[in-house]
């Protein structure tokens, strides 16, 4: 068929209103649309690179903090009144190293009388432990910690041995060494791979230290630990002078080797260390390389449509073009409450606005989603156990009014003679003082796998065995209480020094059934336990003598061949008819 003059420039009339409209479109909505997908990207690095830098933290940090508990203690050994006693001493630090599951043995260093002696657990190594440098020992007098690399399987950490008074702090400082091992933290980039299903793919990740030296790395052959990652220009968008008190997470593009890669930094605090996290731009932005192929074959269709249908059907595909692109900047602005709705087209462009639009949906849901439960676990982290805090959260743990019967033991814990240690101090000291040693008392209570229920007044109530059954829940009370006292123990000197005062507790624990739910009413409920078992472990606390840990019955059973319990006796509670076997904890 001949085609006309008029005919040809209609007909390319249309091809010319087909393609600009479309084209235009296209520069309006793939900016936006990429510029989202490398923000979302940009935000899941830095998510995954500080789920690997708390494990690397917690890695660290449980060893220097019971580095710091043995610095304590031999600070204690170091006194006056200790001086004459030294084997004695540093027996108890020993006896305190067995207690401390992240420590098998420690040295003890005064440089300036060069003394250097390696306390152990019981059968555990002693000549593997690392002696401190000068560098090592300035930082941690300046820091209270100090944290270096030994060599390619663990680090050196040094903490300062507080002097415990004046005449001390004049004498030769001492400092506490021991080794961290590294070897576990490649596991834990692995398994943070994993769970973010990054394995198999081109992601790469590496932990360094101050020196940019590899401690850990994971989908990168080059990354032998101990190797020089300064040349990577990944770091060139860490700032000088980065503080160490806060970690700092920062993310750009940049070009190694010829290839462009989206890649995120995240610095761990107090140690220095850093972590990166690298993708190739190809890998990173795969779907907004797969939607723009898509977005282009569309618009290869609208030209098509164009010249089959005329002039109207080309402004019928524009406008749903520029509707996508605006919703492509929405998305990339991340105003959700003005997303426009879903249109009902049936054919390409109505697919691909409605991907866009469930695309916007599950960004919007995503983000609310982890919004939701960062607040709420930061807001419930504070009043109950992460154990209830994780079943709240997840929905298992109902919200309603009631309860459940439960083999639980509970721990009560009571400053003693606290209205005398109240009077003639400002209120403000007697709230500081209560806050410091609740402080810590939760923390033990924590450590141990338990529940602070509440705190009523100078007490603190704990529960194990709840919300989350465990078996050995009486033990775990029992070694919470041991650690109580031998915090007194520890700090009983600073907190005269500090306070003026001499902190004393007397704690009750008892075991057996109760009532575990919400207790009160439709407008306020409180997590807690209910029972005759409850009322037991009060009693025992109220009769304890100061430092004294008094034990009933039933938890005596079930921890008996686990601690030194003495018999008391039997014992008349107040409002119990009926006499109750009493044992003490023996715990010095």
């Amino acid at each position: 068929m001949r085609v006309s003059r008029l005919q040809l420039k209609a007909l390319l009339l249309l091809v010319a209103v087909g393609i600009v409209p479309v084209a235009g479109a296209m520069a309006v909505l793939l900016p936006g649309y990429g510029q989202a997908v490398r923000l979302n990207e940009q935000q899941y690095q830095l998510v995954v690179l500080k789920e690997a830098a708390a494990a690397v933290e917690r890695h660290i940090a449980l060893p220097q903090l019971d580095a710091v508990a043995v610095a304590n203690a031999l600070s204690q050994a170091s006194s006056e009144a200790m001086r004459d006693r030294q084997e004695q001493a540093f027996g108890a630090v020993e006896a305190l190293l067995q207690s401390r599951p992240n420590l098998d043995a420690v040295r003890f260093e005064v440089p300036a009388a060069k003394v250097s002696t390696v306390l152990h657990k019981h059968g555990a190594a002693s000549s593997d432990v690392p002696t401190s440098t000068d560098a090592l020992r300035r930082e941690a007098d300046a820091r209270g910690v100090a944290f270096e690399i030994t060599d390619g399987t663990r680090a050196t950490l040094v903490v300062p041995i507080p002097a415990t008074s004046q005449s001390a702090a004049a004498r030769a400082k001492g400092y506490v060494t021991t080794s961290v091992y590294l070897e576990p933290l490649a596991t834990d980039l692995r398994t943070v791979a994993e769970a973010r299903a990054l394995i198999g793919d081109a992601t790469g990740m590496v932990i360094v230290d101050s020196n940019r030296r590899v401690i850990a790395g994971y989908n990168a052959p080059w990354a032998k630990r101990g190797a020089d990652a300064s040349h990577l220009p990944i770091w060139s968008m860490l700032p000088d002078g980065v503080p160490r008190d806060r970690p700092l997470g920062l993310h750009d593009d940049y070009e190694e080797g010829g290839v462009k890669m989206v890649g995120s930094v995240q610095t761990i605090r107090n140690i220095g260390w850093a972590m990166a996290l690298w993708r190739p731009e190809a890998v990173a932005l795969a779907e907004y390389y797969r939607v723009r192929k898509l977005i282009f074959g569309l618009a290869a269709a609208a030209v098509l449509v164009a010249l089959l249908i005329g002039f109207v059907s080309t402004r019928a595909i524009t406008g749903p073009v520029l509707r996508m692109a605006k919703q492509a900047r929405l998305i990339g602005e991340r105003a959700w409450d003005r997303l426009l709705p879903a249109v009902t087209r049936k054919d390409e462009l109505g697919d691909l606005s409605r991907a866009l639009h469930t695309m916007a949906g599950d960004l919007q849901e995503g983000e609310r989603e982890i919004e939701r439960q960062a607040k709420l676990r930061g807001d419930l982290s504070r009043f109950v156990s992460k154990d209830l805090v994780d079943a709240i959260v997840s929905g298992s743990h109902p919200l309603e009014l009631g309860g459940r019967r439960q083999t639980i033991t509970v721990l009560f814990a009571d400053v003693v003679a606290f209205t005398p240690l109240a009077e003639g101090r400002e209120p403000e000291q007697v709230v500081s003082m209560l806050n410091e040693l609740f402080s810590v008392l939760t923390e033990v209570v924590f450590r141990h796998e338990g529940m602070v229920d509440k705190f009523i007044g100078d007490c603190i109530m704990g529960v194990w065995g709840a919300p989350v059954a465990t078996e050995d829940h009486a033990a775990r009370a029992l070694a919470a209480a041991e650690d109580m006292m031998r915090f007194l123990e520890v700090a009983g000197e600073q907190w005269h020094d500090k306070y003026g005062v001499e902190v004393r507790l007397a704690i009750g624990v008892n075991s057996g059934d109760a009532i575990v739910g919400n207790i009160g009413s439709d407008k306020r409920m409180e997590y807690t336990v209910v029972g005759d078992t409850v009322n037991v472990a009060a009693r025992l606390e109220t009769i304890a003598a100061p430092n004294q840990v008094l034990v009933g019955e039933s938890t005596a059973e079930r921890a008996r061949d686990e601690f030194d319990l003495r018999l008391l006796g039997e014992r008349k509670l107040t409002g119990r008819k009926a006499e109750i076997r009493v044992y003490e904890l023996e715990t010095s």
